[in-house]
């Protein structure tokens, strides 16, 4: 609350206050996401067509939209990359992945209880990539907690800070892939994906529901929200960059028409590969068939890499990035199949 009292863009108190008991009783439910949302903002006026979260949970717990054993495939990180690398899906190369203190490579496993037994496996792996970076992530992990980046030179550092982690929990260990140089002028630090969330109707035809883009701040290796990062709407047609980047009002609210690192302009830019994509996400969803699904591209110079899918698609940010998700013919479409 403390960044919507400083909020210099907001309406006026007595329009804030109506606003707010409407939309509560509109949706009948307490309005949070009328404040979460930003639709306090003065350049609001469509405050009614957004997603309430009562609204968002009907759509992703509904029996009708989400299959449990599909969901399970996508909340297991290697699963997920096993079933990808089965049908031939792009995604970042699997080098292994660790079960607490086993490390499993191929078919070879070891254990590795010790710093010297991390920093020799480690080692080891890098000599056989060619970015000479690995990049872990937790299993299960959400929202980018817990990833972390081992290079030749950081090696050391990275497994003294990190040593309880990596002998107590589970990663993934991939090959770090390389960003397309033009999204690398405007964060060079983390892999910056497209969100993009499918939707399969009735016909079992897919469709993209809605496309946006989230970029790190800083040096942070991760474009999550929830890390800092902010996210700004993609037109799902063209695959331009569309409106200013928003950042998380938990993590300060801030509105970007540049990045506040590189000062590259925002609107406008053209995602390399954008059609790719779209064909990539319409394709991978046919092996994951959950009826909304929210995935992770990343575009490299050679064309768009899955990073990983979600099947709680934060469509909070989706619902933002549209400027109103009940303006969408296919979610007026889907809240009329699950009666909402």
């Amino acid at each position: 609350m403390n960044v919507f009292f400083k909020d210099s863009n907001k309406k006026n108190s007595l329009k804030i206050i109506w606003e707010a008991i409407h939309y509560g009783i509109l949706k009948k439910t307490l309005p949070v996401d009328y404040f979460r949302k930003f639709l306090y903002r003065k350049d609001i006026k469509n405050y009614k067509d957004y997603l309430s979260l009562k609204e968002y949970y009907s759509i992703i717990e509904s029996k009708k939209m989400v299959f449990p054993e599909v969901s399970a495939l996508l909340l297991n990180k290697l699963i997920f990359k096993w079933v990808c690398e089965k049908q031939g899906l792009p995604v970042a190369p699997l080098l292994g992945y660790s079960l607490h203190s086993q490390l499993i490579v191929g078919n070879q496993v070891s254990w590795t209880g010790s710093k010297e037994t991390l920093l020799q496996k480690f080692n080891k792996l890098l000599e056989g990539t060619t970015t000479n970076q690995l990049f872990l992530k937790p299993i299960m992990g959400i929202g980018g907690q817990g990833c972390m980046i081992i290079s030749k030179s950081n090696l050391m550092e990275s497994v003294i800070r990190h040593q309880k982690a990596l002998l107590e929990q589970s990663y993934l260990i991939e090959e770090y892939i390389q960003q397309h140089p033009t999204i690398n002028e405007i964060h060079p630090f983390a892999i910056n994906t497209l969100r993009m969330v499918h939707y399969i109707d009735s016909n079992n035809t897919v469709h993209i529901l809605s496309v946006l883009m989230r970029f790190g701040i800083g040096t942070s290796i991760t474009d999550n929200t929830s890390t800092g990062g902010f996210s700004i709407a993609v037109n799902s047609k063209t695959g331009v960059l569309e409106g200013p980047g928003r950042q998380d009002l938990a993590k300060g609210g801030a509105v970007y028409s540049k990045h506040p690192d590189t000062q590259v302009a925002l609107e406008g830019f053209v995602i390399p590969y954008f059609q790719e994509a779209c064909n990539l996400v319409k394709k991978s969803a046919k092996y994951f068939p959950n009826r909304i699904v929210g995935w992770d591209i990343a575009i490299t110079p050679s064309g768009p890499v899955i990073i990983e899918a979600n099947h709680n698609p934060s469509l909070h940010l989706s619902d933002v990035a549209y400027g109103g998700y009940k303006k969408h013919p296919l979610i007026k479409e889907i809240l009329k199949e699950i009666n909402i």
